[in-house]
Parts: C-alpha cells; sequence; structure tokens
C-alpha cells in the first residue's frame, strides 16, 4: 500500500486483491440458497478460482464499503445444464465401501482419469441394476442473484494465499480432494 492511501481506497484488483462480503444469495425467483437471516461471510483472494466467476468479475474495481445487487448468468456461474452429463451405469461400476448404501440425492466424491471430470456427482435415482446419476453441479443452469456488501478490499499478503493454490500451466489452482468411490474400475487391494 502506497503512503496516504487508505485500505477502503483499494480498488478490486482482477488479481491478488483480499476481499471480504457480507452476502446473500438466492435463484431469481426462488429461495435464499445463502444468508436468509444473517448475511453469509465470504472471503477470497482474486485471480485463485475461488468464487464464481461471475461474482469476482463484477467486484474487480470496486472499494470497501460499497453496497452491490446484481445476477450473474449460469455461464458465469456454476455453467449450463448439460442433459448428456446425466448417465446411467451399472451397480457394479460402483465400489461403496462396507455398509454404505446409495440414495437419490447422495453425493459421492469421483475419480477418473481425465481432468474435466467433475470432484463430485450426484445421485439422481437408483435402481434394481443401476444408479443414474449426475455430473452437473447442483447449480448448473441456473442464475444466482447478489445483494452484497464489500466489507474488506486490500492487497493480498502472503498469508492470505494458500501453499495449496499454486497456479498450474493452465492457470488453474485448487487444493486436491481426498476421493472415497470409484467408478468403473475395482480399487486398489491391500495385500
Amino acid at each position: 500500500m502506497t503512503e496516504g492511501t487508505l485500505p477502503q481506497d483499494h480498488k478490486i484488483a482482477a488479481e491478488g486483491s483480499y476481499v471480504k462480503i457480507h452476502y446473500k444469495t438466492r435463484i431469481p425467483g426462488g429461495p435464499v440458497l445463502k444468508g436468509a437471516g444473517t448475511p453469509e461471510v465470504m472471503d477470497f483472494v482474486t485471480g485463485y478460482l475461488q468464487v464464481i466467476p461471475g461474482l469476482e468479475k463484477r467486484l474487480v474495481g470496486c472499494t470497501a464499503g460499497e453496497r452491490h445487487s446484481f445476477t450473474v448468468p449460469p455461464e458465469e456461474a456454476f455453467g449450463e445444464f448439460h442433459e448428456d452429463l446425466v448417465i446411467e451405469k451399472s451397480v457394479e461400476d460402483f465400489h461403496f465401501p462396507p455398509g454404505m448404501k446409495p440414495f437419490a440425492g447422495m453425493e459421492l466424491p469421483l475419480i477418473t482419469r481425465g481432468g474435466d471430470a467433475p470432484d463430485t456427482v450426484m445421485i439422481k435415482q437408483v435402481k434394481e441394476d443401476t444408479i443414474v446419476i449426475d455430473m452437473n453441479h447442483p447449480l448448473a443452469g441456473k442464475s444466482l442473484q447478489y445483494e452484497l456488501i464489500i466489507v474488506e478490499a486490500r492487497e493480498a499478503q502472503s498469508t492470505d494465499v494458500c501453499g495449496q493454490w499454486n497456479k498450474d500451466e493452465t492457470g488453474q489452482t485448487g487444493c486436491p480432494a481426498i476421493p472415497e468411490i470409484v467408478l468403473g474400475e475395482d480399487p486398489p487391494r491391500d495385500n
């Protein structure tokens, strides 16, 4: 921060700004998803894909103390809904831990060989011999309406950035998930 610049004067940059907001979000015309009673608190560092792109994009250039209301379209939130990502697989393709019974609405971590697959899938239906899973995000195809106030905006410090947020060659960041369910092949066995 340069001398004479107050923290509340920091304009949020596309990369490297620490941002803290109090917010409420809902599907337009639908239920409040977060912040119904008391506003939710969220903090993040811009440029690290910690929040949906449409939220981060709309805060760039803003400063602490500002209030905003806006709607983020699906393509800037959790993406469009893709019918081809709803698939039916044989129960035998799933390797659940002993005692675990699948049910509609159950979210499963997923291990795949491809980097484009989601981290989790949702069971839509359990049939006698098959399970229907949805690899879309639960909010895919939905716009999100935000009401928020920017509580803090400043340059990010090294203590604000998680050591696991290193960007790879594609610019993607994130922390690895711990998978539990294997789909499509037998899990490794301990000898």
